[in-house]
């Protein structure tokens, strides 16, 4: 199969009333862990990277590398630039193998986000890659939440493919249960047939993302929960097994490779147009 933009992704989710996670990673095993979990589910994926963890591996290698093994593989499997603050990041993803971008405008002025990503989107999808980008600020307090009333003109100026919406969902690890506003995404909803991206994904109550997916959710970025969690339970096995036996690197990296395939198969049935 192919590597595939969100636009081969995206629309048959949101008409199905299904999502397609997108696995973060920040190392090449999580995107083997995420490939994998992919086939064994016979399910697709995107596999994003985030241009600030650019100082940890060049985006380049993951680029390179995730879209090598999406082209091996019979699902389709989108390759995504999370978070692109800048051309220049946005660039250098396009020439190595990422199918998908997102320009994060919002922080910008509301005509400065339309412009820039009015932009990004002539240049990107002149050469088949999609392109999200964000209204609103994810995270706390609702003078950063998305505006329904902007909806319509955002999407339709732009001509973007997704569009992340900032509902209360926060990135990182919860540490108060999150108030989601579902009420302003079905206002959002009902603006636009963009389809919806809900970023903070991780570490919701099982309803929320059935409501959220019901109101246009198509696509739900994933990680910072099931990182944390894996990252326990492989502290906990290696720190078992050190009682008997001498541990080294390949120890960990083989149980990363399992656990992060674990969580991925349980998250890809979550959000699946067969829950």
């Amino acid at each position: 199969m192919p590597l595939v933009s969100l636009d081969e992704l995206l629309p048959e989710a949101s008409q199905n009333h299904y999502a397609i996670p997108g696995f973060n990673v920040v190392n090449l095993e999580i995107i083997i862990a995420a490939v994998s979990a992919a086939e064994k589910e016979e399910s697709p994926i995107i596999i994003e990277y985030t241009e600030n963890d650019d100082a940890r591996i060049p985006l380049e290698y993951i680029g390179q590398f995730a879209s090598s093994l999406a082209k091996e593989s019979d699902i389709p499997i989108c390759v995504h630039l999370d978070h692109g603050n800048t051309l220049k990041g946005i660039m250098r993803a396009i020439k190595s193998g990422y199918s998908s971008v997102m320009y994060d405008g919002a922080s910008l002025s509301y005509q400065e986000n339309v412009e820039n990503t009015q932009r990004i989107v002539e240049i990107a999808q002149s050469i088949g890659i999609s392109v999200e980008a964000e209204l609103g600020q994810i995270g706390p307090g609702e003078d950063h939440f998305t505006d329904p009333n902007l909806v319509k003109d955002f999407t339709e100026s732009t001509g973007i493919s997704a569009l992340a919406v900032a509902i209360g969902t926060e990135h990182g690890v919860y540490k108060n249960k999150p108030k989601v506003d579902l009420k302003r995404l079905k206002e959002i909803r009902d603006q636009t047939e963009t389809p919806l991206v809900m970023h903070g994904g991780s570490g919701l109550a099982t309803e929320i993302y059935r409501k959220a997916i019901d109101n246009g959710v198509s696509k739900i970025n994933y990680y910072s929960a099931m990182s944390n969690k894996v990252t326990k339970k492989i502290i906990h096995h290696l720190q078992s097994s050190s009682e008997h036996r001498e541990i080294y690197l390949q120890d960990g990296v083989d149980l990363e490779l399992k656990y992060f395939e674990e969580e991925m198969k349980e998250t890809i049935r979550l959000f699946s147009k067969k829950n």
